[in-house]
């Protein structure tokens, strides 16, 4: 691989030389030259009838050559680029001096392809001779000017090694300008120096390629003349795959001709400008900037991106910059259930998931209201985008409102470096849960109507809006629209919460469900290869009828209660008394007031039996109710809580309870 590197970083030169005696001098100057390191040369003699009409131009960086040979590759190589291999005026010199040394001329014919040979004749006086010069850059016409200069008084020529074999048919004799070794090595600088810097513009080319075609936005470079240069694959996909190189693009993107005719009058970029292609129906905001060369403009960059990606990508970027409350957990398979209210109840909750309309949640406190808005999120074409949850009794006013959405740096003081990014925007594309909806300021609910009516969030301190696509899903344990009635939520902000409402049954009212949630619940709370806790028939019956005022979370309570009071036990009936309400704080009353005067039925019954037994027996037996039953008892006890309780067989703590309950 290393050798591979090394070998592109060479450069590669083509010498073609016409006799053997250049190439050994060429040969000599490749090996002392300073960065011999960075060459890798083929010298090769041919004379320019024997230099080939076609050439491997992927086999060298350069070729270097003279005279006519060089002209000719010049005609066949399309990117290679040809040096051509200077003759010095000390070469001239050189070839005048051995001419009238050799020969003896009277005057001399010196022939060349370069005008720069014009000043040679001049030189020939410095020889005691006359000399005059011929220029012709087609080597086929040399034998005819050959015979002029014989015709004009020429006894001998110097040229290139072509002229001196037509003077020799001629029979004239003659002498090869000979190049000598700082032209060969100025010939070799000047390839290494064209070489690089061909490379370097071809890396700085593909880079520019790369970055255009590699872009996900449609790019175009239209010149001040409107005609397209440069485009790439994304804006061609974007027109229907029209053609556009070297198109005007008033005739192929007409929508694009005014704004690009007015950043070429002004000079100034724009942005923001929003079109449609009828094509593709795809929507996109335009960026158009000028370039400007000096102080001229060369044309407009036009930047098109589709509005469509953009917001997908943004909805990306803004699940990653948030780090927790992005995701739903639970699904309708989670809730616990065996009651047909509850079957009811998930069945509607999924027909609304299938909506994307908002939806109202309600229900008793304890009730799964989070559970079932997390479940729908997750039965929702909304599945995969976040899931973000807060809730709006837990902050004050001004910390909900930076909350829900969002901060710009400098809003407030104390404000984030960057500033802060809002639930509304992390839940774009998603469902955002707005717990205890019903707790928010006026404030709070005139800024979160606007948010619902117009789909765009602003930034606390911010001068710009944000769309976004956001479902709502409330929860409140309240009755919206008696508060609505009141004037203390908005009526309108009401209608747009309320599309959907689905109402969670309280536990009570869920038939078995509160048993085999508590099993669920203590199976959850056993300690690992421990014993399960269970229920004897009288602890369930009580269980049973525990109104549960804070439904599934103080069944959870009431479970954990069990596991630590009574592990891998059959819990029987005073004991789950003793868990269901657990002694607290009494208040003694010296007086009651009764509103029953009649003793039960059951009156002559004043066993010693538990308070479930009795109560069992009482209510079965003869219909009387739990605040009946309490009733009696103060009135045998003459008012005295603590002869009641004694009485009813329970402890003075759950008659306490058991009375506020009841309000006697």
């Amino acid at each position: 691989m290393q050798r591979a590197k090394d070998t592109w970083k060479k450069i590669r030169l083509l010498f073609i030389v016409p006799y053997p005696e250049l190439k050994e001098r060429v040969e000599f100057v490749i090996d002392n030259y300073p960065n011999r390191e960075k060459i890798d040369a083929d010298v090769q003699v041919m004379t320019v009838e024997e230099t080939p009409m076609e050439i491997d131009e992927s086999r060298y960086d350069a070729i270097i050559a003279r005279g006519f040979t060089a002209k000719k590759m010049m005609t066949i190589t399309n990117a290679t680029p040809v040096i051509d291999l200077e003759i010095s005026g000390y070469d001239i010199v050189r070839a005048i001096a051995e001419c009238r040394r050799i020969l003896h001329p009277k005057k001399i014919a010196i022939f060349s392809s370069r005008r720069t040979f014009y000043e040679a004749g001049n030189i020939c006086s410095l020889f005691s001779c006359q000399g005059k010069t011929y220029i012709t850059e087609d080597p086929r016409a040399l034998e005819d000017m050959i015979k002029k200069a014989a015709q004009d008084g020429c006894d001998a020529v110097i040229g290139g090694y072509a002229a001196k074999l037509c003077a020799q048919k001629a029979g004239l004799g003659a002498v090869v300008v000979r190049t000598g070794e700082e032209a060969i090595q100025q010939a070799m600088n000047e390839a290494v120096r064209t070489v690089e810097q061909i490379r370097q513009e071809r890396i700085i080319s593909q880079m520019y390629k790369t970055i255009i075609y590699s872009s996900k936005e449609g790019i175009l470079y239209v010149n001040t003349e409107g005609i397209i240069q440069v485009r790439n694959h994304v804006i061609r996909e974007m027109t229907g795959n029209i053609s556009l190189m070297h198109k005007p693009l008033r005739a192929v993107i007409p929508f694009l001709y005014e704004p690009f005719r007015e950043v070429v009058r002004t000079g100034q970029e724009m942005s923001g400008k929003i079109f449609t292609f009828s094509k593709t129906k795809t929507t996109i905001s335009a960026e158009l900037i000028p370039v400007v060369v000096g102080s001229e403009i060369s044309g407009v960059v036009i930047n098109v991106s589709d509005i469509t990606k953009i917001q997908d990508l943004e909805g990306k970027i803004r699940r990653k910059l948030s780090e927790k409350g992005l995701q739903a957990k639970y699904t309708f398979a989670d809730i616990l259930h065996d009651s047909a209210v509850m079957k009811d109840t998930i069945r509607e909750a999924k027909r609304y998931a299938a909506s994307d309309a908002n939806i109202s949640i309600v229900g008793e406190t304890g009730t799964g209201k989070e559970l079932f808005a997390q479940s729908i999120h997750n039965a929702s074409p909304r599945k995969n985008g976040p899931f973000v949850a807060i809730n709006c009794a837990a902050l004050p006013e001004n910390l909900l409102e930076s909350e829900l959405f969002g901060y710009v740096e400098g809003a407030f003081t104390g404000t984030t470096k960057g500033g802060k990014m809002g639930l509304f925007e992390q839940a774009h594309g998603g469902t955002l849960f707005l717990d205890e909806i019903g707790e928010i300021s006026p404030a709070i609910q005139t800024k979160l109507l606007r948010v619902l009516q117009e789909k765009e969030v602003r930034r606390i301190g911010d001068n710009k809006v944000i769309s976004v696509n956001v479902r709502i899903i409330s929860a409140t344990n309240r009755n919206l629209r008696t508060m609505a009635e009141k004037g203390s939520f908005r009526r309108d902000l009401m209608y747009r919460l309320d599309v959907l409402r689905l109402f969670i049954p309280p536990l009570r009212k869920r038939e078995n469900d509160a048993l085999l949630i508590f099993d669920s619940f203590l199976r959850e709370c056993a300690k690992t290869g421990e014993q399960l806790s269970s229920l004897e028939p009288d602890a369930s019956v009580l269980l049973a009828r525990c109104p549960f005022k804070g439904n599934i979370r103080e069944l959870r309570n009431i479970a954990e209660r069990a596991a630590v009071l009574y592990p891998g036990k059959k819990i029987t009936g005073p004991e789950m008394e003793k868990i269901l309400y657990p002694q607290d704080v009494e208040e003694e009353t010296e007086e009651t007031s009764l509103s029953w005067e009649e003793p039960p039925r059951a009156e002559g019954k004043k066993s010693r039996e538990s308070f479930a037994e009795r109560m069992g027996k009482k209510q079965g037996d003869h219909g009387i109710s739990e605040r009946e039953l309490i009733l009696w008892g103060l009135k045998q006890s003459g008012g005295s809580q603590s002869k009641a309780a004694s009485l009813l067989g329970m402890d003075r703590t759950t008659l306490w309870r058991k009375r506020k309950k009841y309000g006697i």
